[in-house]
């Protein structure tokens, strides 16, 4: 009996084997797009075990005054201490295809120095010699720069130096150059003294012995290191920790992926209603043979283990095809994720767990899909079984011809008809679309709700660009002297500083990053959420950014806080709350924090200029910082709102096209489901087709009629993406506001989106109609006539 069983199982294979073919296919293209993504973010999460973490990163970086060997002995003595080393970061520019462009380069005390922050050579001498530069590889081609070959490189106002480019090194703690549009490059101290940067080391960068410490037992550690460095005379100024063993852009990357990862599921369930269709199908042409088999002695377990059998094989051959090319695109996947967080994954493997996972996924999927309608059909009567003779339209399977318009032709309500037939291999079809449908719908509403916020952040910036003065300036003579160059309309000195919040437990936290600016700006006009802004009459009083509220929750408005800046404490009103995108800031009123240096000093200048965009920009900026190096202010460096704007963009449209990429996989086994269903729905109207032709129908009126029948399930699936669209780009938008900045949420998808979205669906429609109205066209009259 097994044997028997096994050679019908076999046979119904080949029978159906352009159905079976369309259940493979469809398990196999779902399993590869959850895939893709489960093998990139295992992959990804071991590349940071093995790779990021292995470079033994900085635990915390100290803004000091020039340490002598003495004081960083002392350092070295504490216990809590592993490893040490000094740096100074300069900002600086790097000229690459034609233009100016902001370079960050390190200089350190040891190059060579594996205990803390590794840095891998990839090219050429290491460390670089005096009068060169190495370039960390993520910036190169940003940089234009080629090993070998000079990059000048300009500091503030004094004249353009030509580095000879000696070396590619990897910094996996830093964000990608191209990303960040950074070039980022290491020299040595006595190269930033050639560039006329000041001398010295100015950072200094600890590792803790303690590798599962958090963040705040490493701002303890930072603390004590601070409070021994200023008793033996040393200043110490901003304390910044970063999470612990995290990279920089670990988070976002893990909510994208997370977030593909719930489409990458959503599109197996998709390819679930497909095998539930053909299943279904198949079942309903063997009712009969299913009756026969009752009828020999079959138990309904019987019977249900071997169709369960079919699905499995089908499952078995999906996942063979599934699992090479998800291992092969995963990889590739990762590799991009991977430059996205500045590190290689060369050497690592994807963990065997994750590859057995999607073995079973892709086995039992087809096995699961197919249980219920198997389990109906193996519990039906031995009567009804063979008394079954397949389909019938009853009067209540379709729709009502009042519904439908009284100037439609016979052929076209029975096309329209014929799309009701089976109603729920039709939802089945319908939910498959529309779920893919309101995947797309909700990322274009996503990409719009980004653009409008990013819209209204940057209407909110009244100027075109920004200078940094390092060292700081005097602000009144600063904004004089700017506002008296032509080509500016008004600028305006700010200044920051950075503070703790001090907590009655004493519990550390994160420096605040302060931003004053002058009573009454007007080159800043925040979206106010709560409260008010900065008044003329302002003294100690905060407007705090909502990024800055997410991770300090007490500073609601109209707390009282304590904040210690300069060394200097002082009670602190919170009286509002902006929205500044991703910034994590705070808005002072200028008057107050000078308070604290006992200066007027500004490190910045904002500037609105005549020409909104283009060359004339640039000229009034090469202009302006003339004009300031002339009065013996240095410019370190300078950066065009549109620049920012351009950043901006890149890093956060970058993330919504991700997540939009898994929406087009939906709607490619959407539109698989849908050839299916015509095709089944063809075959099963073989004789009626044969009926038409006999009495007269012409080729042309049958494909027209099969092709209506597929227009109509994808006008209907057009219609229930919309109001599916909503949950899904609000779910979207939550999301992105985990890996991004808060976006206003987007109800409905704009007319263009929906425009589009009606586009494809009539074109898979006539591509999934196409070979089914062919077919129906090629079968001879006569054996139309007498299918069974």
């Amino acid at each position: 009996m097994l044997d028997t069983r096994w050679r019908k199982v076999v046979g119904d294979l080949w029978l159906h084997r352009w159905r079976s073919l369309l259940v493979v296919l469809a398990v196999a293209i779902g399993l590869i797009g959850s895939g893709i993504v489960l093998n990139a973010w295992a992959l990804v999460q071991r590349a940071t075990d093995l790779g990021y973490r292995a470079s033994l990163p900085v635990s915390a970086t100290l803004t000091v005054s020039t340490l002598d060997a003495g004081q960083l002995a002392q350092v070295r003595a504490l216990p809590a201490i592993s490893a040490l080393r000094l740096r100074r970061t300069l900002v600086a520019a790097a000229r690459a295809e034609g233009a100016w462009r902001k370079a960050v380069i390190f200089a350190l005390d040891d190059f060579d120095t594996s205990a803390i922050g590794q840095l891998r050579t990839e090219g050429g001498q290491w460390p670089p010699a005096d009068g060169s530069i190495a370039i960390e590889r993520s910036s190169l081609e940003f940089s234009g720069a080629t090993l070998g070959t000079g990059l000048a490189v300009r500091y503030a106002e004094h004249p353009p130096q030509s580095l000879t480019v000696t070396a590619i090194v990897r910094d996996v703690s830093l964000a990608p150059g191209w990303m960040e549009n950074l070039v980022y490059g290491y020299a040595s101290v006595a190269t930033l003294a050639q560039l006329g940067a000041p001398v010295g080391l100015n950072e200094l960068q600890i590792r803790v012995v303690d590798a599962r410490a958090d963040r705040a037992g490493v701002r303890r550690v930072a603390n004590d290191v601070k409070r021994l460095l200023e008793r033996s005379g040393a200043t110490v100024g901003a304390i910044d920790v970063p999470e612990p063993g995290v990279h920089i852009h670990a988070a976002q990357m893990d909510s994208l992926l997370l977030t593909q990862g719930a489409f990458g599921l959503l599109s197996l369930l998709v390819c679930g209603f497909l095998v539930i269709n053909l299943v279904s199908a198949i079942l309903a042409g063997q009712t009969r043979e299913i009756g026969v088999m009752k009828t020999l002695g079959g138990s309904p377990q019987q019977i249900a283990r071997m169709y369960l059998l079919l699905a499995l094989i089908l499952g078995v051959l999906a996942s063979l095809i599934a699992l090479p090319a998800a291992l092969y695109a995963g990889r590739a996947y990762a590799g991009l994720k991977a430059e996205m967080l500045n590190f290689p994954i060369d050497g690592h493997a994807i963990p065997w767990w994750a590859i057995a996972l999607q073995l079973a996924v892709g086995c039992l999927l087809p096995v699961a899909a197919a249980a219920l309608p198997v389990r109906r059909a193996a519990r039906m009567s031995v009567g009804a079984a063979l008394r079954d003779i397949g389909i019938v339209a009853t009067a209540r399977s379709r729709p009502r011809r009042s519904l439908l318009p009284a100037a439609l032709s016979r052929p076209m309500l029975l096309a329209i008809g014929n799309a009701f037939r089976r109603r729920q291999r039709m939802l089945l079809t319908l939910l498959a679309l529309a779920s893919g449908g309101a995947v797309f719908l909700g990322a274009a509403s996503l990409r719009e709700a980004v653009q409008g916020s990013v819209d209204l952040l940057f209407a909110t910036q009244r100027f075109e660009l920004v200078l940094r003065l390092d060292p700081p300036q005097p602000a009144a003579r600063a904004q004089t002297l700017a506002q008296g160059v032509p080509g500016v309309r008004r600028a305006e000195a700010w200044r920051g500083a950075r503070a703790t919040l001090v907590r009655a437990d004493a519990s550390s936290s994160e420096p605040i990053a302060l931003l004053a600016l002058p009573p009454a700006s007007e080159l800043l006009q925040p979206m106010l959420e709560r409260g008010r802004w900065l008044q003329i009459d302002d003294d100690a009083a905060l407007v705090v950014s909502r990024r800055l509220l997410l991770s300090e929750p007490e500073l609601q408005p109209g707390a009282v806080v304590e904040l210690q800046i300069a060394g200097r404490s002082a009670q602190w009103t919170v009286v509002g709350v902006v929205d500044a995108g991703p910034q994590s800031l705070a808005y002072v009123p200028q008057s107050t924090l000078d308070r604290y240096f006992d200066n007027t000093l500004a490190g910045s200048l904002m500037v609105a200029l005549d020409a909104p965009s283009g060359p004339l920009q640039l000229d009034t900026t090469l202009r302006l910082r003339a004009e300031l190096a002339r009065a013996g202010m240095a410019v370190a460096g300078s950066q065009l709102l549109a620049e920012n704007r351009r950043v901006l963009d890149d890093h956060l449209l970058m993330v919504v096209d991700f997540l939009g990429a898994m929406g087009w996989l939906m709607l490619v086994v959407g539109g698989m489901g849908l050839a299916s269903t015509m095709s089944l729905s063809v075959l099963e109207r073989t004789r009626e087709i044969g009926v038409l032709r006999a009495i007269g129908a012409g080729h042309g009126a049958i494909m027209i009629m099969v092709q209506v029948e597929g227009l109509v399930v994808a006008t209907l699936a057009w219609l229930l993406a919309i109001p599916l669209s909503i949950p899904m780009s609000l779910g979207l938008g939550h999301a992105f506001g985990r890996i991004m900045f808060k976006v206003p949420p987007v109800w409905l998808p704009g007319v263009v989106s929906l425009i589009v979205w009606l586009a494809l669906m009539l074109l898979i429609a006539v591509l999934a109609s196409a070979a089914p109205a062919l077919r129906a066209v090629r079968i001879p009259t006569a054996r139309a006539l007498t299918y069974e």
